[in-house]
């Protein structure tokens, strides 16, 4: 009986064979000047063209020219790569003309034209310089991603928010469940954004509306700044006795800004606890020398509820929990007036927005007792002017925001009767307004008064109101000293 594998006969370039062909011999091509390579890895050497080992009908290598040449590359010598903005144009080409034209016009292979213009709409989708849609991999712990995707959507349907931390707290769990010990799966941040990748998951964040600044924006800020400087350079401040004092609302529930969800949905859906609008009302205050004044917490309600609340804060109530000109008056007494260096003979300057309790005349007489003098901001401009909108309040509510999501993931929550988390103890939440009072830095303090152009140099202030001036129709003015209470009537 023949040997089976007689049937299959290699080429002849590959080795002296014992049997006898039954596929034609290839013709001589000594006289074409070309060679026929003995080996498949000395295939990317040749030149361009179609195979001769093909046209001479060797068995065995029935592709096609452009499939030959896709893969191996023969036209090139080497492999490239191109990236999606390139791919779209050769698209874009070939529809206006054909694949074979395309290819010649960007030199590429008319295989790769035909398979870029399969895939289209995910060229169209993806960004102009990625190269290649090798599609979601696995990852090492798939079970863990499938049952933290499963936790984003249960909470999706649900309407509440969830942030990456939250992911990462619950993938820790997951793993602890199924005994994977905590140094073979650590649930980092990055494995957060590729499991997210994987399940086709984004950050979605709240649109906060900017303040509109008003048209005469320069001239405002002209006006503000030589009145800073007359004051200064009439009364000599010292830098621990220029302040900027505010009141801010600190709502007691703390919704997230950010949530996972589905990549290319634009209205997302977020229920909340239903008490975002329950809040308190904090009169902050910091000194150009970084230091901070104690807080000053206005409760809503006709009394101040039992309890256990940090030291180093002023609690108050009020009916609305708004800040009045009677609490401001209390403030003055109890915070302003009791700040290190606070003597009667030290002249200090208060810059307060333009809220109708803070210009009263009773509050003016309060702080003319106290040896201060009032700046007021103008109206529109406390987004650009006032330390605490510049310094403070992000970090503040960032911070607060980071306790309340903690303490909402560390479970054990007190139930209402509809089935919702109760909101925290009013000590605790007023804890979390102490640290994240404490958390702010001296140095950025010091910082948002050189900014606002506070606490700067006097000198460089003078090239700073140089500078603006020459914005103004006709180049303006060279800077003069004015009223110190200029600012003050004119609001």
């Amino acid at each position: 009986m023949e040997n089976e594998e007689s049937d299959v006969k290699p080429p002849d370039w590959v080795g002296p064979v014992n049997t006898a062909s039954q596929f034609p011999q290839p013709q001589h091509l000594d006289s074409y000047g070309l060679r026929l390579p003995r080996d498949i890895t000395e295939l990317p050497e040749w030149g361009e063209g179609y195979p001769f080992y093909m046209a001479m009908g060797f068995p065995g290598y029935d592709l096609s020219a452009d499939d030959l040449a896709g893969k191996f590359q023969f036209s090139r010598g080497m492999r490239r790569s191109y990236d999606a903005g390139f791919k779209l144009m050769v698209v874009e080409y070939a529809e206006s003309t054909n694949n074979c034209q395309a290819a010649k016009q960007f030199g590429v292979l008319e295989k790769n034209v035909r398979d870029w213009r399969k895939v289209k709409p995910q060229l169209q989708n993806a960004h102009a310089m990625r190269r290649a849609f090798r599609g979601p991999k696995n990852g090492r712990f798939a079970l863990v991603d499938q049952r933290v995707a499963e936790y984003v959507r249960y909470m999706q349907a649900k309407g509440d928010p969830i942030t990456r931390e939250a992911m990462q707290l619950k993938a820790l769990e997951i793993a602890q469940e199924m005994n994977i010990p905590e140094k073979g799966f650590k649930a980092s941040l990055g494995w957060c954004r590729r499991m997210m990748r994987r399940y086709d998951l984004s950050l979605r964040h709240k649109v906060p509306v900017p303040q509109q600044l008003p048209e005469d924006l320069t001239e405002k800020l002209v006006t503000y700044q030589r009145s800073v400087l007359a004051l200064r350079r009439a009364h000599d401040y010292q830098v621990a006795q220029m302040g900027n004092a505010d009141e801010t609302p600190i709502c007691l529930e703390v919704p997230s800004r950010v949530t996972v969800d589905n990549q290319g949905e634009k209205p997302v859906l977020v229920k909340t606890p239903g008490r975002e609008k329950l809040k308190i009302t904090a009169m902050l205050g910091v000194l150009a020398d970084g230091r901070k004044l104690p807080p000053y917490i206005i409760l809503r309600g006709t009394y101040i509820p039992p309890g256990k609340f940090p030291s180093g804060m002023e609690i108050r109530c009020h009916r609305y929990g708004w800040m009045t000109e009677d609490l401001m008056q209390d403030w003055l007494e109890v915070v302003w007036r009791r700040r290190t260096g606070a003597v009667p003979k030290q002249r200090g300057m208060l810059i307060l927005n333009g809220f109708r309790g803070h210009a009263t005349d009773s509050v003016k007489s309060s702080m003319e007792s106290m040896s201060t003098d009032m700046v007021i901001i103008p109206g529109g401009l406390t987004s650009q002017l006032q330390v605490l909108d510049v310094v403070v309040y992000k970090p503040l509510n960032d911070s607060v925001r980071a306790q309340y999501s903690n303490w909402l993931l560390a479970g054990n929550l007190a139930l209402s009767p509809t089935g919702n988390a109760k909101k925290p103890p009013l000590g605790l939440f007023l804890e979390w307004v102490m640290v994240a009072w404490n958390s702010i830095s001296s140095e950025s303090i010091v910082q948002g008064f050189k900014k606002c152009h506070i606490s700067s140099n006097l000198e460089d202030e003078d090239d700073v109101l140089w500078e603006i001036e020459s914005e103004l129709p006709g180049g303006g003015e060279p800077p003069k000293e004015c009223d110190t209470e200029s600012l003050t009537e004119s609001n």
